[in-house]
C-alpha cells in the first residue's frame, strides 16, 4: 500500500520539560483526530516540529525524541530558537495570519528577514518529507506555514502525489496581491495537484487570486498551469461527532458539568471558548454583551453569565500581549459596572481547558457564542452542537467558515455591534419549537460531514485522476478590448444584443426570487432599446412571470426559460416555441421535494417547461451530497421522458433538451446585422455562442470553459461595457 506522509507544523505529539525531563503529550485536536487512522498504520509518516526549540535540548535528548516519535510514526524537523522567531512568530503569525484574517499586519520592518526565515524552515520540512517518501507516496501537506512546501517537494520529483490543505480563509487578491512574496506563495501552493479549502468564498478568493497575478489559467475548480492541472476544492472539515455527542459518559466529564451546574445555578449560561487572538472578535463579543446587559438590565441581572473562555496563545507577539492586557481591563470593567456581591455578569477564565472541562460547558450551554472577525473554519461552534442532547442556541459569525455548514445558527455581522446584540437577545427568547428545528437540523448536517469523512474524502480525491480537460486561454474584457467594442458599436446601424440576466447583467442572489433589476439597469436598457439602431433581445432561464413583471413594459424583446417563451418588444402576448410535454412533472417533483426537505435552504422552483433545485443557500456537504443522489435518482427519468439535466450555478433543472437559447436567438440571427454583441455566464449561454456568426462579439461572464471572444469578471464590468455604449 503507498505510503502517506502527513506534513503540519506541529506534530500530533508534543514535547516540553519539565524539572530538567523530557514529557510527551499527544494532541487531541481536530486534524490530529480526523487524520488518526492514517498516522496509526506504521507505514505511514507524520512530519513536524515537536514544540521545544533545539537550543534547549542535548544531543542524547534529540535522539530520545526521534526515538519516542517513531513510536508513534512521526519524524521530527527540529527548529532553533531564531527560526521559530522569524519562522513562526513572525512570517507565519505576524505576516501571513493576521493577512489572511484581514486584521493589521505586524512588524513590517522585519517582513525580509522573517521572509528568509520562512523559506529556509519550508526547505528543511520538504528535505525531511523526501528522506521517506516513496515513488507511490500520497503527501499532504496542512496549512499556511508550509506554503511553500509542496512546489520544493515537486521541483524535486515531479512525478510526486501532493495534496495542500489551507485551514485558515483565503482574503480576497487586492489583500493578497499586497504582500511582495504573494506570487512565490501561490506558486508554492500550486505544487500540489490537489489544493482544498473550508468554503467555496475561500475557492474563489484563490482562484480569482491566480487571475490577478498571471499565474496559469483559472477555471472551475481547477488550475492550469504549464502542462498541470491542479484541482482547487472546497472540503469543510468536521469534527468527532461521536466523540462530542458521547461525552456525557465520562465521568470526569460529569464531575466537570456538576461543578459548572452549581457555579451558575439559577442563571442561563452563555459560554464563549475561543484562543486568545485578535481575529477572533473578543473585545468586540464583550462590547456587545455589555451594551446587551446595558439594554436589559432589570431583566438579567443575577440571571445570565458569559463563561468565557480564552484560551492563551502565541504569548510571545507583541499583540497578543496588548490584547490579554485589554479583555482583562475590559472584563474588570464589566463586572465592575454591573456586577452585585453575588453576581458576576462575566467568568472569565485565561486558561487551556483539558477536553472534559470544555466539554462539560459547551454541554450545560444555553447559547453558544461564537463570533469571530473571521475565521477558517471554527470547530467550536459544531463542538457545542454534538455535545449538547438539549436544544440550544448557537450564535455564529457570518464571517466564519462554519457558517456555510451551519446556516440553522443565528448568524451574525461580528463588525455590527447591534446585529450580535440582537441575537443575544433572541437567543434568550427563541420559542421552544424554532429552537428544536434549527438545533436538529445543524445536529443532522454534522453528524454525516464528520472529521474522519473530511479527510477520507481528501485523501480519496487526491488519489483521483485530475481531470484532463483541455483549458483554452480566454482573453480578458480589458480597457482596451472594450474600447474597440464601443468604437465597433459606435460606426454600425444594424445591431442586435443577446444579453443573458441572472450572472450576467446581476449579479447571483442568496434566492432566486430576490433578483429583480435596480432602477439604473432597467434605465439602462431603456435607453439602449430606444436607439432605432439597435434590437435588444433579454433571454434568461427564468419563468415568464418574472419577465413580465420586470421587463413587461419596456420595449425589450423578451426570452423566457433558456427559449420556451418569447415575448417581442412592442407586444403583450408570449408565444411557445416548442410543444412540449409536462406529465413528467409529476413524476420528478415529489423526488425533488424529498431532497429538498433532506437538503437545509433548498426550493424547487417550477417553471412551465421545466423544475429548478435551488441549493445556493444550502450548507455545502448537504448540497453535494444530495445533488450528487439527485443525479443518480433522476437519470433513469429523463431517458424515459427524453429530458436533461442541466447543472447551473447553484442549481440543477431537468428540461426539454430541444428547448435552449441558441435555437431561441435564430429568429433574430436572420435578419441582416452589422454588430452582433452576445453576453452570457453558464453552460446556457454557450449555445448562443455557438449559434451566432464569428464576426460577433461574444463575452463569457465568470469562469468556466467557453467559446466565447471574451472573458469579463463580473457582471459590474458588463454594466460598464453596455453604459459606455448607449
Amino acid at each position: 500500500m503507498a505510503r502517506v506522509i502527513i506534513v503540519s507544523n506541529r506534530l500530533p505529539v508534543s514535547v516540553k520539560k519539565q524539572d530538567g525531563k523530557l514529557v510527551f503529550s499527544q494532541s487531541t485536536g481536530g486534524v490530529a483526530t480526523g487524520l488518526a487512522s492514517y498516522a496509526n498504520n506504521p507505514n505511514n509518516r507524520w512530519i513536524g516540529w515537536p514544540g521545544i526549540a533545539s537550543d534547549e535540548l542535548t544531543p542524547n535528548e534529540k535522539r530520545e525524541i526521534s526515538r519516542e516519535l517513531a513510536r508513534h510514526n512521526c519524524l521530527p524537523v527540529f527548529l532553533t530558537k531564531k527560526q521559530i522567531d522569524d519562522f513562526y512568530n513572525g512570517y507565519s503569525n505576524s505576516i501571513l495570519w493576521p493577512l489572511f484574517h484581514n486584521l493589521p499586519v505586524q512588524g513590517k520592518k522585519h517582513r525580509e528577514q522573517w521572509w528568509q526565515g520562512y523559506r529556509k524552515v519550508n526547505k528543511l520540512f520538504s528535505d525531511a518529507v523526501l528522506k521517506v517518501a516513496q515513488n507511490n507516496s500520497r503527501i499532504w501537506v496542512h496549512d499556511y506555514q508550509l506554503l511553500l512546501v509542496p512546489e520544493l517537494l515537486r521541483s524535486a520529483n515531479p512525478a510526486a502525489n501532493i495534496g495542500f490543505f489551507s485551514h485558515i480563509p483565503f482574503p480576497r487578491p487586492k489583500v493578497f496581491t499586497k504582500l511582495p512574496e504573494a506570487k512565490k506563495l501561490i506558486t508554492g501552493m500550486l505544487g500540489a495537484r490537489l489544493v482544498g479549502f473550508h468554503t467555496t468564498g475561500y475557492v474563489n478568493n484563490f482562484l480569482d487570486t491566480c487571475e490577478e497575478l498571471d499565474i496559469g489559467t483559472a477555471g472551475n475548480g481547477q488550475i492550469l498551469l504549464g502542462n498541470r492541472i491542479i484541482r482547487i476544492t472546497d472540503m469543510p472539515m468536521g469534527i468527532d461527532y461521536q466523540k462530542y455527542a458521547e461525552s456525557g459518559k465520562s465521568a470526569a466529564v460529569r464531575a466537570a458539568v456538576l461543578k459548572y451546574k452549581l457555579r451558575y445555578r439559577g442563571q442561563k449560561v452563555i459560554v464563549a471558548v475561543d484562543r486568545l487572538d485578535p481575529s477572533k472578535g473578543l473585545v468586540e463579543r464583550l462590547e456587545a454583551y455589555r451594551e446587551f446587559l446595558q439594554n436589559n438590565q432589570r431583566m438579567l441581572r443575577g440571571k445570565v453569565v458569559l463563561s468565557m473562555v480564552a484560551a492563551p496563545s502565541r504569548t510571545d507577539i507583541a499583540v497578543y500581549k496588548k490584547l490579554k492586557i485589554r479583555l482583562d481591563e475590559l472584563v474588570a470593567e464589566i463586572n465592575a459596572e454591573f456586577g452585585t456581591r453575588r453576581w458576576q455578569p462575566i467568568d472569565y477564565m485565561n486558561v487551556s481547558l483539558p477536553f472534559e472541562e470544555v466539554s462539560a460547558l459547551l454541554q450545560i450551554a444555553d447559547v453558544a457564542f461564537i463570533a469571530p472577525m473571521r475565521d477558517g473554519m471554527n470547530l467550536v461552534a459544531k463542538e457545542y452542537v454534538a455535545s449538547r442532547r438539549k436544544n440550544g442556541v448557537l450564535i455564529l459569525s457570518e464571517t466564519a467558515g462554519a457558517a456555510q455548514e451551519l446556516s440553522n445558527a443565528l448568524l451574525v455581522n461580528p463588525a455590527h455591534r447591534a446585529s450580535v446584540v440582537d441575537a443575544l437577545e433572541k437567543s434568550l427568547t427563541m420559542p421552544k419549537r424554532e429552537l428544536k428545528k434549527r438545533f436538529t437540523a445543524m445536529q443532522e448536517q454534522l453528524s454525516a460531514n464528520t472529521v474522519q469523512n473530511w479527510a477520507g474524502t481528501f485523501m480519496k480525491t487526491l488519489q483521483q485522476p485530475v481531470p484532463g480537460t483541455q483549458v483554452i486561454r480566454t482573453p480578458s474584457l480589458t480597457t482596451a478590448r472594450a474600447a474597440k467594442i464601443k468604437n465597433n458599436y459606435k460606426v454600425t446601424s444594424k445591431r442586435l444584443l443577446l444579453l443573458d440576466y441572472d450572472g450576467t447583467l446581476m449579479p447571483h442572489t442568496e434566492h432566486y426570487s430576490h433578483a429583480a433589476p435596480p432602477k439604473k439597469l432597467l434605465h439602462l436598457l431603456e435607453s439602449l432599446s430606444n436607439d432605432e439602431k439597435n434590437e435588444v433581445v433579454l433571454i434568461s432561464g427564468r419563468s415568464k412571470g418574472d419577465l413580465q413583471e420586470w421587463f413587461g413594459n419596456a420595449n425589450i424583446n423578451l426570452i423566457a426559460e433558456h427559449g420556451a417563451l418569447i415575448k417581442s418588444a412592442g407586444h403583450k402576448t408570449w408565444h411557445e416555441t416548442v410543444q412540449s410535454g409536462r406529465r413528467w412533472k409529476k413524476t420528478v417533483l415529489p423526488i425533488l421535494q424529498t431532497y429538498t426537505d433532506l437538503t437545509p435552504n433548498a426550493s424547487i422552483e417550477e417553471k412551465q417547461y421545466s423544475l429548478v433545485w435551488h441549493y445556493r443557500q444550502s450548507p455545502a456537504f448537504a448540497a453535494q451530497k444530495n445533488l450528487q443522489i439527485l443525479h443518480r435518482v433522476l437519470r433513469p427519468l429523463t431517458r424515459q421522458f427524453g429530458l436533461e439535466l442541466f447543472n447551473g450555478s447553484k442549481i440543477l433543472e431537468i428540461k426539454d433538451p430541444g428547448i435552449n437559447k441558441g435555437n431561441a436567438v435564430r429568429r433574430w440571427l436572420r435578419r441582416e446585422h452589422d454588430f452582433v454583441l452576445v453576453i452570457g455566464d453558464d453552460f446556457t449561454d454557450e449555445d448562443m455562442f455557438a449559434a451566432v456568426p464569428a464576426s460577433a462579439t461574444t463575452i463569457k461572464v465568470g469562469r468556466g470553459r467557453t467559446i466565447a471572444s471574451y472573458r469579463a469578471a463580473n457582471s459590474e464590468e458588463i454594466i460598464d461595457l453596455l453604459t459606455q455604449l448607449k
